[in-house]
Protein backbone atom coordinates (compact mmCIF):
# COMPACT_ATOMS: atom_id res chain seq x y z
CA UNK A 1 0.00 0.00 0.00
CA UNK A 2 0.96 3.27 -0.22
CA UNK A 3 0.02 6.43 1.90
CA UNK A 4 -0.06 10.15 0.53
CA UNK A 5 1.34 13.21 3.02
CA UNK A 6 -0.32 16.30 3.12
CA UNK A 7 2.91 18.59 2.82
CA UNK A 8 2.63 21.30 5.97
CA UNK A 9 2.32 24.91 5.08
CA UNK A 10 3.83 27.37 7.37
CA UNK A 11 2.98 30.30 7.91
CA UNK A 12 4.76 33.26 5.90
CA UNK A 13 6.55 35.77 8.67
CA UNK A 14 6.88 39.31 8.27
CA UNK A 15 10.58 40.38 6.78
CA UNK A 16 10.22 43.04 9.75
CA UNK A 17 11.28 42.74 13.50
CA UNK A 18 8.25 41.00 15.29
CA UNK A 19 8.55 44.15 17.83
CA UNK A 20 8.29 46.58 15.63
CA UNK A 21 5.53 45.20 13.76
CA UNK A 22 3.82 44.63 17.25
CA UNK A 23 4.41 48.44 18.30
CA UNK A 24 1.24 50.57 19.03
CA UNK A 25 0.38 53.10 16.18
CA UNK A 26 -1.29 56.42 16.70
CA UNK A 27 -3.92 57.26 14.82
CA UNK A 28 -6.53 60.04 13.97
CA UNK A 29 -5.22 62.49 16.42
CA UNK A 30 -6.93 65.70 14.93
CA UNK A 31 -7.02 69.10 16.44
CA UNK A 32 -10.37 71.30 16.68
CA UNK A 33 -9.36 74.20 15.71
CA UNK A 34 -12.70 76.03 15.96
CA UNK A 35 -12.62 75.22 19.57
CA UNK A 36 -9.00 76.42 19.91
CA UNK A 37 -9.63 79.37 18.39
CA UNK A 38 -12.88 80.54 20.99
CA UNK A 39 -9.58 79.61 23.81
CA UNK A 40 -7.83 82.12 22.56
CA UNK A 41 -4.74 79.03 22.09
CA UNK A 42 -1.99 80.68 20.23
CA UNK A 43 -0.42 77.49 19.25
CA UNK A 44 -3.49 77.45 16.85
CA UNK A 45 -2.28 80.26 14.89
CA UNK A 46 1.62 79.51 14.95
CA UNK A 47 0.24 76.36 13.03
CA UNK A 48 -2.52 78.58 10.72
CA UNK A 49 0.81 80.79 9.61
CA UNK A 50 2.66 77.83 8.44
CA UNK A 51 -0.33 76.50 7.08
CA UNK A 52 -0.73 73.57 8.56
CA UNK A 53 -4.69 72.97 9.48
CA UNK A 54 -4.64 70.44 7.08
CA UNK A 55 -2.35 68.41 8.12
CA UNK A 56 -3.53 68.70 11.91
CA UNK A 57 -7.24 68.12 10.64
CA UNK A 58 -6.68 65.04 8.21
CA UNK A 59 -9.05 62.54 9.64
CA UNK A 60 -8.84 59.47 7.13
CA UNK A 61 -9.46 55.91 7.56
CA UNK A 62 -6.39 53.89 8.53
CA UNK A 63 -4.80 50.80 8.32
CA UNK A 64 -2.61 49.92 10.97
CA UNK A 65 -1.24 46.51 9.46
CA UNK A 66 -0.26 48.54 6.25
CA UNK A 67 0.57 51.51 7.96
CA UNK A 68 3.55 49.58 9.50
CA UNK A 69 4.62 47.38 6.58
CA UNK A 70 4.90 50.81 4.81
CA UNK A 71 7.38 52.02 7.39
CA UNK A 72 9.22 48.92 7.63
CA UNK A 73 9.97 48.68 4.35
CA UNK A 74 11.15 52.70 3.91
CA UNK A 75 13.89 53.71 2.00
CA UNK A 76 14.53 57.68 2.51
CA UNK A 77 16.72 59.41 0.01
CA UNK A 78 20.38 60.65 1.30
CA UNK A 79 19.96 63.45 -0.97
CA UNK A 80 19.04 66.54 1.34
CA UNK A 81 18.24 69.00 -1.97
CA UNK A 82 15.47 66.48 -3.57
CA UNK A 83 14.69 63.88 -0.25
CA UNK A 84 11.88 61.57 -1.20
CA UNK A 85 10.53 58.38 -0.03
CA UNK A 86 10.55 54.82 -1.76
CA UNK A 87 8.36 51.92 -0.14
CA UNK A 88 6.56 48.32 -0.58
CA UNK A 89 3.30 47.58 0.45
CA UNK A 90 1.37 44.46 -0.35
CA UNK A 91 3.95 44.09 -3.42
CA UNK A 92 3.57 47.45 -4.68
CA UNK A 93 5.89 50.24 -5.17
CA UNK A 94 5.13 53.85 -3.74
CA UNK A 95 7.32 56.61 -4.21
CA UNK A 96 6.48 60.28 -3.75
CA UNK A 97 9.19 63.28 -3.33
CA UNK A 98 7.92 66.88 -1.73
CA UNK A 99 5.84 67.45 -4.37
CA UNK A 100 3.60 64.71 -4.16
CA UNK A 101 3.47 65.32 -0.41
CA UNK A 102 2.35 68.73 -1.08
CA UNK A 103 -0.73 67.13 -3.30
CA UNK A 104 -1.89 64.71 -0.42
CA UNK A 105 -1.45 66.88 2.84
CA UNK A 106 -2.06 70.06 1.24
CA UNK A 107 0.36 71.80 2.69
CA UNK A 108 2.93 74.56 1.64
CA UNK A 109 6.33 73.03 0.19
CA UNK A 110 7.92 76.51 1.29
CA UNK A 111 10.13 77.67 3.94
CA UNK A 112 13.41 76.93 5.36
CA UNK A 113 14.81 73.92 4.91
CA UNK A 114 17.04 72.42 8.02
CA UNK A 115 18.33 68.90 9.20
CA UNK A 116 20.60 67.49 11.69
CA UNK A 117 20.28 64.26 13.91
CA UNK A 118 22.97 64.75 16.16
CA UNK A 119 23.63 68.19 17.02
CA UNK A 120 21.86 71.94 16.11
CA UNK A 121 21.37 72.77 12.45
CA UNK A 122 23.85 75.37 11.27
CA UNK A 123 23.07 78.03 8.49
CA UNK A 124 19.91 80.13 6.43
CA UNK A 125 20.56 82.56 9.61
CA UNK A 126 19.63 79.92 12.44
CA UNK A 127 20.88 81.21 15.99
CA UNK A 128 20.56 78.85 18.36
CA UNK A 129 21.91 80.45 21.20
CA UNK A 130 18.29 83.07 20.43
CA UNK A 131 16.61 79.89 19.74
CA UNK A 132 16.97 78.35 23.28
CA UNK A 133 16.63 81.72 25.26
CA UNK A 134 13.10 82.42 23.40
CA UNK A 135 11.68 78.97 24.35
CA UNK A 136 13.86 78.74 27.63
CA UNK A 137 14.47 82.23 28.76
CA UNK A 138 17.07 84.61 28.90
CA UNK A 139 19.68 82.49 31.10
CA UNK A 140 19.02 78.87 28.70
CA UNK A 141 22.40 78.00 27.02
CA UNK A 142 22.51 75.67 23.77
CA UNK A 143 24.66 73.48 25.78
CA UNK A 144 22.17 72.17 28.40
CA UNK A 145 19.91 69.53 27.81
CA UNK A 146 16.43 71.06 26.74
CA UNK A 147 13.05 69.95 29.12
CA UNK A 148 9.11 70.67 28.26
CA UNK A 149 8.97 71.28 31.93
CA UNK A 150 10.99 74.54 31.19
CA UNK A 151 9.00 75.76 28.42
CA UNK A 152 5.56 77.75 28.83
CA UNK A 153 2.12 76.14 29.07
CA UNK A 154 1.17 77.11 25.40
CA UNK A 155 5.26 75.81 23.84
CA UNK A 156 4.84 73.12 25.72
CA UNK A 157 1.12 72.28 23.67
CA UNK A 158 3.21 73.42 20.57
CA UNK A 159 5.79 70.87 20.90
CA UNK A 160 3.48 68.05 21.41
CA UNK A 161 1.88 68.46 18.49
CA UNK A 162 4.84 68.97 16.74
CA UNK A 163 5.57 65.22 17.98
CA UNK A 164 3.06 63.36 17.22
CA UNK A 165 2.47 64.96 13.40
CA UNK A 166 5.64 65.82 12.41
CA UNK A 167 8.49 64.32 14.18
CA UNK A 168 6.93 61.54 16.10
CA UNK A 169 8.99 59.69 18.66
CA UNK A 170 8.22 56.65 21.10
CA UNK A 171 7.61 56.91 24.69
CA UNK A 172 7.65 59.97 26.57
CA UNK A 173 7.90 64.09 25.55
CA UNK A 174 10.08 65.24 28.67
CA UNK A 175 12.97 66.16 26.48
CA UNK A 176 13.51 68.11 23.76
CA UNK A 177 15.73 67.08 21.30
CA UNK A 178 17.62 69.71 18.65
CA UNK A 179 15.36 69.40 15.77
CA UNK A 180 12.18 69.67 17.95
CA UNK A 181 13.70 72.86 19.32
CA UNK A 182 14.97 74.21 16.07
CA UNK A 183 10.95 73.56 14.82
CA UNK A 184 9.68 75.14 17.40
CA UNK A 185 11.69 78.44 16.91
CA UNK A 186 10.56 78.87 13.50
CA UNK A 187 7.27 78.36 15.15
CA UNK A 188 6.69 80.94 17.35
CA UNK A 189 8.29 83.29 15.79
CA UNK A 190 6.44 82.89 12.57
CA UNK A 191 9.58 81.97 10.87
CA UNK A 192 8.61 79.76 7.29
CA UNK A 193 9.71 76.40 7.95
CA UNK A 194 9.76 73.87 5.28
CA UNK A 195 7.42 70.78 7.07
CA UNK A 196 7.13 68.48 4.75
CA UNK A 197 11.30 68.37 4.24
CA UNK A 198 10.89 67.50 7.84
CA UNK A 199 8.23 64.94 7.60
CA UNK A 200 10.30 62.99 4.68
CA UNK A 201 13.66 63.75 6.36
CA UNK A 202 12.06 62.16 10.04
CA UNK A 203 11.17 59.37 8.13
Amino acid sequence: TTSSTVPEVSALKPRYPEAYFNRKILVGKVLDFAFCSREGFPFVDWLRFQGLEPLFSFNKPSFPYLMKEFYAKIISSSSYTTPGISTTVKGQCIKFNLDKLHSILNIPNLGVKGWNQRTWVSGDGFDRLDCVRVLFGENAEPLQRMYTRNLSLHYRFLHRAICTHILPKAGGFDEVIHMEAFTLFHFVTSRPINVLFLIVMYM
